[in-house]
């Protein structure tokens, strides 16, 4: 089933991608309709990639780097919410319609130590072979365009 435009509408539609390197981030759509193409082709497999990533274990003790443009972290849940995504190897970007009009992906934070597509499965590594960001690196972008 494909995620529609009332779901990107309604939905904050949490999805993964991978950059040209091979590296993993987590992105969180907050109500736009900024989610790419290929996420929105299946629901099943972005569930997929969801619940795997929800049951890796993080490692408490990872080094997490928060951006510097990061605005002031709403909550203390969504800090530590990012924190453990961070542990876990991934980037963390998040949608900032208030920072950004255009509606761009804005880093959160990066790990220390990052998980790369070869670390994982191969029933995750073909999802996420199709869900690659073009012209990117998740080490040096601050923002991602979608």
């Amino acid at each position: 089933m494909e995620i529609t435009e009332i779901d990107l509408e309604v939905e904050d539609i949490e999805w993964y991608g991978m950059d040209e390197t091979g590296r993993i981030a987590r992105f969180t759509s907050g109500g736009s309709k900024r989610v790419p193409e290929f996420i929105r082709e299946s629901r099943e497999k972005l569930d997929t990639l969801c619940e795997f990533f929800e049951n890796l274990n993080p490692n408490l003790e990872e080094e997490v780097t928060f951006s510097e443009e990061t605005p002031s972290l709403p909550r203390n849940e969504y800090w530590q919410e990012c924190k453990k995504i961070a542990q876990k190897g991934l980037y963390r970007f998040d949608i900032s319609d208030e920072q950004d009009p255009k509606g761009d992906y804005r880093l959160i934070c990066k790990p220390s130590s990052e998980l790369r597509i070869s670390d994982l499965p191969e029933t995750i590594q073909s999802i996420l072979l199709n869900y690659l960001i073009p012209n990117s690196n998740f080490s040096n972008n601050k923002m991602i365009f979608i």
